[in-house]
Order: structure tokens, then sequence, then C-alpha cells
């Protein structure tokens, strides 16, 4: 009987031990918990001046001071001045703030915008306040995720990559649009756009892909102190809302 006994326990143990073998066998370093990749949401904050507003003047160095903060780099924000008319005006600029604002009295200076028209601030605003903005806009759902490569020519530069909706529904009435800026070594134009370029995305499914190549007669990009950002925007609603934006250096 003990024998008996000690065979059925030799029995047990060794089922024991080839049932453990056969579990779940943990993922390497690394992989566990591990799923897709997250896209963060990048604020555009567009600032609408122009030479001489006294303002301007007084609200601009709040928002380059964000600008070059380390809690709000260009992979959280980014930040372009667009002159509304006069000096470093361009047609575009022009056309855009009056898509913005159609009533010629609500386009005085500064305007700032934050995520098209998400949030809009005129003079008075504080760096607190500002900030606080910025860090609601940056925590809302990113739907869009925004890749780029950019190529230099001899006579322009071209700005390629793929726009995705990563939302679980899908998005109409969408731009894909190319601003260039630079520093133009004067206070209040540090930040200053060069060129604004469109390209019509229309409607996105959920998980769809746009591919958009956008060339831009900016060439000798580094040595010309040029930089980029990638915009996707939403046209149709009142807030004409930038859903995503994408630093190029």
């Amino acid at each position: 009987m003990k024998r008996l006994l000690l065979i059925f326990l030799m029995v047990g143990l060794i089922a024991g031990l080839l049932v453990g073998c056969s579990g779940v066998i943990p993922p390497p370093d690394g992989e566990e918990g591990e799923g897709e990749e997250e896209v963060a949401r990048v604020v555009l904050v567009e600032l609408f001046n122009t030479d001489g507003c006294a303002n301007c003047a007084v609200v601009e160095p709040i928002l380059e001071e964000i600008a070059i903060d380390p809690d709000y780099g260009r992979d959280k924000m980014v930040f372009v001045e667009e002159a509304g008319w006069g000096k470093y005006s361009t047609p575009e600029i022009s056309a855009r703030y009056k898509w913005y604002l159609p009533i010629e009295s609500d386009r005085g200076t500064p305007n700032i915008l934050i995520n098209g028209l998400n949030k809009r601030y005129g003079s008075g605003v504080s760096k607190a306040t500002l900030m606080s903005q910025i860090n609601v806009q940056s925590n809302l759902e990113a739907k869009i995720k925004i890749t780029a490569t950019r190529n230099t020519g001899a006579t322009s530069t071209v700005v390629s990559g793929t726009i995705t909706n990563i939302s679980s529904s899908g998005l109409n009435n969408l731009v894909v649009t190319l601003m260039t800026y630079k520093n133009r070594g004067e206070q209040g134009f540090r930040y200053s756009v060069t060129n604004i370029l469109t390209e019509e995305i229309g409607s996105l499914t959920s998980a769809g892909t746009y591919n958009y190549s956008i060339s831009v007669d900016e060439p000798n990009w580094v040595a010309n102190g040029i930089h980029g950002a990638v915009l996707v925007q939403e046209t149709a609603s009142s807030k004409k809302e930038i859903l995503q934006a994408f630093y190029v250096d």
C-alpha cells in the first residue's frame, strides 16, 4: 500500500511540473504591457501681430518665454508669428487672418489663437493663463498622427509624409498646411511666418491615411534659419480647429 501511495505521489509531482512548464511564458524584458505607439497632441499657437504694435510688444516676449521653456518644447507646442498687415505680411497670411476672423473689427492686434479658434486672446493676457490653456489643449485627444520628411534642393524644399486618422471615427473637411517661419532678427519677428501652403485632404476614415507632398520656394533651409510646421486643420467648424501640429527642423 505504501509503495502504491509513493507511486501516485511521484506521478502527481511529475504532472505538476509538466503543467507548470506549459503555462504562459513571460514576454522578454521591455515588452510586457506594450501597446500601440502613443501620439501626443501638439498645440499650434499663432500670434497675429504688426510692426509698431505696442500691445504686441508686450505679449510677444511672453509667448517667446513659453516657447523656449523646456516643459513646452516643440513636442508639445509650436509658436509662430504672422504679420496681419504691413511689414512682413504676405497675401497668404492676410487671407488666413480674414478666414479666421471675417469681421474686420475683430482683426486688431495682437490676436493669439491656440489650435485655431479653440481659444483666442488679445492684449492683457497673462503668462499663467496662456500656459494653462496650452496645457488644456495638449491634453485633448490626439485624433491625427503626422509624419514629415524634409528634402532641400537648390531652388526649393519639399516636405512630405503621411496624415493618419488615429481616432475611432471618421474626420471630414480636413486640410494639411505647411507653414515656414524664421527669426527676422527683430523684436516681434523672431518666429515670423514666411510661407503658408495648403493641400486639401477631405475626409479620412478611422485608420485612414493620406500621403502629402508640399513644395515651398525655400532653398538653403538650414543656412537661412528656416523652420517649419505641418498642421492638420478642420475647416468647416466655427472653431476651425487644428487637430495636430508637427515641427519640421
